[in-house]
């Protein structure tokens, strides 16, 4: 599998997480909404029936989903050893710091100068992102 998370399109993903947190279909609108996963089959059962491939690293054997309010602050811990395999791999010569694609989409443009849907896809790219990642 690897050793980093890789979503095929982080928008769809951005989109499917805004649907489970709010209940609401963002990726076909008007669709039942998706139940929430509760295993890791569950999840790449349901991100393979909207069009999305999810490679996870190989230690990854279990899913937890939490959703917090918004009077409370979430402060995400990464594992020990990401951050710990991530600075031994930048002190490497030849480091690469990888970024998700989407950035390369997004980051030049000016946001009031992009249409609605782009910024809307902006936005689910980056919940999708932000709730996966492990700091690494």
């Amino acid at each position: 599998m690897g050793t980093r998370i890789e979503i095929s399109d982080n928008v769809i993903w951005g989109r499917y997480i805004k649907s489970l947190a709010t209940g609401k279909n963002y990726v076909k609108p008007g669709d039942p909404p998706f139940p929430v996963p509760r295993s890791l089959d569950e999840l790449h059962k349901t991100t393979k029936s909207i069009g999305i491939t999810i490679k996870l690293p190989d230690e990854i054997v279990g899913l937890s989903i939490i959703q917090y309010s918004p009077q409370t602050a979430v402060i995400k811990l990464p594992p020990k050893d990401v951050i710990e395999k991530a600075e031994a791999a930048l002190r490497e010569p030849d480091a690469v710091y990888p970024m998700p694609a989407y950035y390369d989409d997004f980051y030049r443009k000016k946001l009031p100068s992009m249409a609605v849907d782009k910024r809307l896809e902006l936005h689910a790219a980056r919940i999708g992102d932000i709730c996966v990642r492990n700091c690494g």
